[in-house]
């Protein structure tokens, strides 16, 4: 059978980082289920609007990484168009983001995962189970071919986004009837891709509260538009999102037929008690942890940040409890951070808070 010092599951920002960065020391498995060996166009990319944020950008400056060329997406613009359609009003806001590719940047990330020898990678392959001993864990793997094979390792990490196996796994051994679970709720990400003969010269943020209660998206891609919401799971998300594109046509935006559409389980924290780092010899990072934020969905930064801590925490190879200890220090940060998103998300999210604020012009901007 074999051993490996830490085994990650789901090769996206998170894992990548965190990858780099023990294979510096230690002997990785990095668990994808995507087929990595199709063209980016083929694949499987996440339903994502593709936006770096200022602070994702500061991270990958701090790792000394710079975005290839092939990773940008066009238009590269600086304002955000927000409109209200519960109290019907709008503003532009300054916003500097960068607009990518979510494939090509995830293939990037994995590229630069696997420049040390220690990283190993095995796509096509899901984690159908795991045990924790109290010197390793053993991995059940279901491979491409169908075969199912043990693997063995000191640490396993889940860093398998929102609907993540391993925290599910975690929370079903370890969190009894009585005990409280770790507050967080689920919703569907749904957008759709739309081809547009003149791109928007900004981003668009769409509030409606008969589509969704969080908050819908419009970003330029490339020749295309992508026109996306975040729905609570199970509250009718096709037909709100029928909803939304007749809206959205009603304002003035022209879709014809959608060319792609795409779909995934979004978590939507209350705060910092909504992270799970995990227990024992298993951990999580990224947005199966709960990193993620509650006014914006923006999650890049927070995966890249927090596969980055529990990356050097493992470096160590000390006893589960001292890499948990470390693990915590290293995150508390990003955990305030959390918490900050979500008293900002308090006022984003009240129709009567955000309409005071649109009425007040507070950081908006005006657009000629």
């Amino acid at each position: 059978m074999d051993m490996y010092e830490v085994i990650v599951v789901g090769a996206g920002p998170a894992g990548c980082m965190l990858a780099q960065t023990a294979g510096k020391r230690c002997r990785v498995l990095l668990v994808e289920s995507r087929d990595l060996h199709v063209p980016i166009e083929d694949g499987k990319e996440k339903s994502c609007g593709g936006l770096l944020n200022p602070t994702a950008q500061e991270v990958l400056a701090k790792l000394g990484l710079a975005l290839p060329k092939e990773v940008l997406e066009t238009p590269q613009v600086f304002a955000i168009r927000a409109i209200d359609y519960d109290t019907n009003q709008e503003r532009y806001y300054p916003k500097h983001y960068i607009n990518i590719h979510r494939g090509a940047f995830d293939r990037w990330m994995l590229s630069e995962a696997l420049l040390s020898p220690r990283v190993d990678l095995c796509d096509r392959t899901t984690v159908v189970g795991f045990t924790p001993y109290e010197t390793h864990v053993e991995v059940t793997l279901r491979e491409k071919n169908g075969s199912v094979r043990q693997v063995k390792t000191r640490y396993l990490v889940g860093t398998d986004g929102a609907a993540s196996l391993v925290r599910r796994h975690l929370e079903q051994k370890y969190c009894g009837p009585d005990e409280p679970r770790f507050p967080i709720r689920r919703y569907v990400s749904l957008q759709q891709w739309f081809t547009v003969e003149e791109e928007m010269p900004y981003y668009v943020a769409l509030f409606d509260q008969r589509v969704t209660d969080y908050y819908s998206w419009m970003i330029p891609k490339s020749g295309h538009v992508i026109l996306g919401a975040a729905i609570p799971e199970g509250k009718n998300v096709r037909g709100r999102f029928q909803y939304l594109k007749h809206r959205v046509q009603a304002t003035g935006f022209s879709l014809g037929t959608p060319v792609r559409e795409q779909g995934a389980i979004l978590l939507r924290p209350y705060g910092p008690g909504s992270v799970y780092l995990g227990k024992g010899r298993v951990f999580l990072a990224g947005e199966a942890a709960g990193f993620i934020s509650a006014s914006s969905e923006e999650g890049i930064s927070y995966a890249l940040s927090s596969g980055t801590a529990l990356g050097e925490a493992l470096l160590y190879r000390k006893t589960p409890e001292e890499t948990e200890t470390l693990y915590r220090k290293r995150v508390l940060k990003l955990r305030w951070g959390l918490a900050a998103k979500a008293m900002k998300s308090v006022i984003m999210y009240s129709p009567k808070l955000r309409g005071a604020v649109f009425r007040s012009g507070l950081l908006s901007m005006d657009v000629k």
